[in-house]
Formats: structure tokens, sequence, C-alpha cells
């Protein structure tokens, strides 16, 4: 492991180097390292075979070694040399991850998996987006009174608390970050889970307002994971740094979360595949966290489709070989399908897809709390197939969803959940049941059993 404070001295003793200085010499690096190791996308191949997973393994703790990672403040590369990525690597593998979360009757457990157990991820769903002060509780306790969540990987994004916007780096983002935990608190108590997991700290994201947060004493390391990102594609400034040591002093695991633009400096899903395993093990290098989040989008910020669930199956089945992290992803249709039957189908495939490469938790799962028990369910049935017959059903279900996009209209918004249920009674409104149920059945029709 390295030392944290050794970042310090990296930080301000770099290569000086303008940002797209960087992104250019990246860019072109993947491409090289992609060719070398013969890495190539298959899209009627989802689920990754063993050899792509080490040459993606291998090019990306190559690319980190290569370009390293960019200090925004500084403006000045943080390098390391191969040895000592491995050696962090090996420490893990010799200790593949394993956590608890959560209190009491709520307490959860997050292990590094491999795609041939039979024991599925855990569902560890979430209420995510930018939430109004009236969708606030009913969105919270909808998802908390789910016995199958077994905590929320994230729980919150408030809009605005009486007109109030929750600026970062002002005042408002403490008044409002502050609102947001004792809705928060209450919200648990009224389901009867005081000790359920809440996951990522939503809301505030700089160190003085999350420092805030934590010392009311309602969030702790039970509860609570805060944010220490690389920004894409391989970028952090002081604040990443200082909120690793936070969290590193007060027992609270980090929420690494590996994100990759499909289209940008990765020109497709082989470059993103690489990108995250360096994402991944950037990561690892300063905040030393356990688990690890992917999630690659397209430059319409779509992730439902074949080729981010391509670079996810590629860097989780890279990371279960070779890392013993536990990786999860969001399980979720993409914004532009959400509460559609193609969203909920993109659940399905997805759901399918990394069970069998290795997920050890859904970080997301649909946007409600019924899409999280379809895809509990699709996991569940996934964790006790084979290899081949989960591909072959996921690609079918995207051939489907393929047929259905040429005459279903995509939403122009990301929904919310008054676009789900009745905000006064929380039951879900009729078209959206309706979308559900014909997205669920043509998951059956296709040979899913729910």
């Amino acid at each position: 492991m390295i030392p944290l404070i050794d970042f310090q001295d990296r930080s301000l003793n770099g290569q000086v180097k303008k940002a797209d200085e960087f992104d250019l010499e990246f860019s072109m690096k993947i491409r090289e390292l992609v060719e070398k190791y013969d890495i190539k996308y298959n899209p009627d191949d989802l689920i990754v075979d063993d050899r792509t997973a080490d040459a993606v393994f291998n090019a990306g703790a190559e690319l980190l070694a290569e370009t390293g990672l960019y200090h925004l403040n500084t403006q000045r590369v943080i390098n390391f040399s191969k040895d000592e990525i491995l050696e962090f690597v090996n420490e893990r593998k010799e200790a593949p991850s394993k956590i608890s979360m959560g209190q009491g009757n709520d307490e959860m457990t997050i292990a590094f998996r491999t795609g041939k157990e039979t024991i599925p991820p855990v569902l560890y769903a979430g209420a995510a987006g930018v939430i109004t002060e009236e969708e606030f509780m009913p969105f919270m306790t909808s998802m908390m009174r789910e016995k199958r969540i077994k905590g929320m990987g994230i729980s919150g994004g408030i809009e605005k608390v009486n007109g109030i916007e929750p600026k970062a780096g002002t005042l408002s983002e403490i008044h409002c970050g502050l609102w947001e935990q004792e809705k928060l608190e209450k919200a648990l108590e009224e389901v009867g889970r005081p000790g359920m997991s809440l996951g990522l700290l939503c809301t505030v994201s700089t160190i003085g307002a999350t420092i805030q947060c934590l010392d009311r004493g309602f969030r702790g390391p039970h509860n609570t994971h805060i944010g220490v990102h690389i920004i894409p594609e391989q970028k952090i400034d002081w604040d990443r740094l200082m909120l690793s040591h936070f969290c590193e002093d007060r027992g609270i695991i980090p929420w690494q979360s590996a994100m990759s633009l499909i289209g940008g400096l990765c020109r497709d899903a082989a470059d993103a595949a690489v990108s995250l395993v360096a994402n991944v093990l950037g990561h690892m290098s300063y905040a030393h966290g356990p688990i690890c989040s992917l999630f690659p989008t397209g430059l319409d910020g779509s992730w439902g489709t074949r080729s981010s669930i391509w670079a996810v199956s590629a860097a989780s089945r890279a990371s279960e070989r070779n890392i013993r992290l536990a990786i999860g992803s969001g399980v979720i249709g993409s914004w532009q399908w959400g509460l559609t039957r193609i969203g909920i189908m993109q659940n399905a495939a997805q759901a399918l897809v990394y069970t069998k490469s290795g997920l050890a938790y859904a970080w997301l799962g649909g946007y409600s709390a019924k899409e999280a028990v379809l895809v509990d369910d699709v996991m569940t049935a996934a964790a006790k197939m084979s290899i081949d017959e989960a591909g072959s059903l996921a690609n079918a279900v995207i051939a489907r969803i393929d047929e259905l996009a040429e005459k279903d209209q995509p939403r122009g918004a990301i929904a919310t959940f008054k676009d789900i249920c009745d905000t006064k009674t929380a039951r879900p409104l009729p078209e959206y049941e309706r979308a559900f149920d014909q997205g669920r059945e043509e998951l059956v029709k296709l040979g899913i059993k729910l």
C-alpha cells in the first residue's frame, strides 16, 4: 500500500503538464495498449472470456504506470511504477475484499465474488438523482421498506430546501445537507430499519460540508460512504486526497467509482474497459478502498447499451481474476428509457451479464423498489445459470430491445419519483405499472423465470 502522505510529494513534484496534453497522451496510450494486448470489443459476446479479461487488466495496469493520474490543482502528473501497482494489487489479491455495513438486523456483508458462485450479488440499491422536497420522504421510505434491499447504496440528492439550492462550497450546501440527513433519520425510524446503511453521502461533496454532516452523529462508518471519485479520465484534486485521509482517519469506507466516457477519450468499449481498470487501480493507490463501482456511459449519457455492458463485464472480470476487489455497478436502464418496457429489459440484461462477470453488489437497482425486486430476481436466477445460458439470454434481451427501440419512444427527461408514484399515497401510477408489466412479460417470453 502506498502511504497517502506520499501523494503530497508526487502531487507537487511530478511533471508539469497541461490538462489537454495529458488527455491526448492518455487517449493515444489506450489505443496503443488495446492493439498491443489484442483487445477487441465483441458486441455479441457480452460476458468477456478469460483471455480478454486478463488482457484488459494488464493493459489497465500498464496504462496507469505509463500515464499516471493528473492533479488538477497543481497541474502535475502523479506517477507510479509498474512494480508499485502490482504490489498493492497483490496485497488485495491475497486478502479479497469483505466489508460489513449497517447495524443490528440490517447489517449486511459485501464481499468479493466470482461469476461462478451461486450466491447472487447484494442488492445495495438506492434512490439517486435530483429529488424535490415533495418527493424526498415518500421516495426514501418506499425504497427502505423493501426488505430485499439490504442497504441503500445512495440515498439523497435534494434539489433545494425552501427555495435554497445546495451550492458546493457555500453555506447552502451545509444547510441542505443537514436537512437531508434529518429526513433520512426520520425515514429510517418510520420504516423500522434504524441500522440500515445509507451508502454514499450525496448532496454534500466538499470537505467542510462533509465533516459538518458527519459530526451531527447520525452518519458514521456503519452507514456512510464518502465519495473520493477520480474525475474522468484519470484526474484528481486536493479534495479527493483530503477526503481519502478523512475516511482513513474515521474508519469510513471510501466510495470509489470508476467512470469512463465511451466516444470521448475512449473510442469504444475496449478502450473504456482498459480505462476503467486503470481508474480502479488509481482509486486503490490513494483511497485504499475495498469496493469500487464501475459506470461507463456514452456521449449521450446512456449506459444500458451493449458497449457499456461489455465494458463493465471486461473490467469486472479483470478484477475477478487479477485483483479480487468487491466490484459493483448500477443495474438500471438508461435514463432515455427510464420507466419504459425497454428500461425494464435493460435492467435484466445488465443483471444477467454482471452477475456472471463477478459483480459483488448492485449499487442501483432500477428506478423504484419494484424494479429493484425484479433486478434481485434476475441476479438470483443468473447466479444459478451457466455463463453460456446467461450470455445467450442477455443477447436475446438486447436483440429484442433493438427491435422495440425502432417503434418505442424514449423519454425526453430523466425520470423522478413523481413519474413513478403518487407522492401522497406512494402507490405506483397506472402508466408506470403498465410499462413495468410490459417489460416483465417480454422477459418471461424470452425465458427468464421471475
